[in-house]
């Protein structure tokens, strides 16, 4: 069976699915092994573990598209690939999402996000997409998709939220289901969102709001929610915000210490700066790169 019918069959299932984030083919062999019936991966994990830059949407589609290779080929279980903003327009998502497509993955998940470029921008400021430019995208990677794989799953990003609110959200969600993208994660959280988005109640208010449970939604929003939280008010995808590269990079760093202790090394002023996100240029290059060549 293809690994995208696997992907859409899991998804009719009961329940919410569970999909671990990955960085790399060992991650990801380490999730299915453990037992989770797909896995994720992501261009800031591709950023900080693959490239060692800043996680400010400086990987490429290539890049992407060649780690989602190597990871779907070293897994019996679908993958799902963010590619930020389809790197362009429309042409340029219908591209990326043949590829990804070729490359082997299950799902994509694709924002409406301006500019993919992050640095010195809070979250919660980024510019969005017009709604219809937006759907004009979207259509064109349904468009891909239907062409290539038709069980392939499409998912629709919304960050217009901390900019516009939770009524355009809702208004982007149902203009995409219509367009027959397949599910929703709504990512970011408006301050003073009249839904309570980080309690169950609100929640579940705001999940049904864009169509929940007809429509399938990433869950997003509570404080300490777990799996069955989000199965109450009405989500249907769960990818833990665990971050495996914090993870590896904390147990890496104190196997090093006690070789370097052990092995006569000499730990370094360095250490303090472990995360490759530092090398070979930390953020504060990016940023100042960005003010000089922004355009703002």
């Amino acid at each position: 069976m293809k690994k995208t019918t696997i992907l859409r069959n899991l998804l009719q299932k009961p329940g919410v699915l569970i999909v671990p984030p990955a960085y790399d083919c060992l991650s990801a062999r380490i999730v299915e092994a453990v037992g989770f019936g797909a896995v994720l991966t992501a261009p800031g994990l591709v950023d900080d573990a693959q490239l060692g830059l800043y996680n400010i949407g400086l990987a490429t589609a290539s890049e992407i598209i060649n780690c989602a290779r190597y990871i779907a080929n070293s897994v019996n279980i679908p993958l799902i690939v963010g590619v930020d903003d389809g790197y362009g327009g429309a042409l340029a998502a219908y591209r990326t999402t043949q590829e990804v497509i070729r490359a082997g993955a299950a799902g994509i998940y694709i924002t409406d996000r301006k500019h993919l470029s992050l640095a010195g921008v809070p979250h919660n400021l980024v510019e969005v997409l017009p709604r219809a430019e937006y759907l004009g995208k979207m259509g064109a990677v349904l468009e891909a998709r239907n062409k290539e794989d038709k069980d392939f799953i499409i998912i629709s990003r919304i960050d217009a939220g901390a900019t516009m609110g939770d009524d355009e959200v809702i208004a982007r969600a149902k203009a995409c289901t219509a367009l027959g993208v397949d599910i929703i994660l709504p990512h970011a959280i408006p301050a003073g969102s009249k839904y309570q988005r980080k309690d169950k109640d609100g929640l579940r208010k705001f999940y049904q709001a864009m169509g929940a449970p007809d429509v399938m939604i990433w869950c997003n929003g509570l404080d300490r929610g777990n799996s069955k939280d989000y199965e109450d008010v009405g989500a249907k995808l769960c990818v833990p915000n665990d971050s495996p590269t914090a993870i590896v990079k904390k147990v890496l760093l104190e196997k090093y210490e006690e070789l370097s202790k052990t092995w006569s090394g000499t730990i370094t002023d360095e250490i303090a700066n472990i995360s490759p996100s530092n090398k070979p240029k930390g953020k504060e290059f990016w940023n100042e790169l960005e003010k000089k060549y922004g355009g703002k």
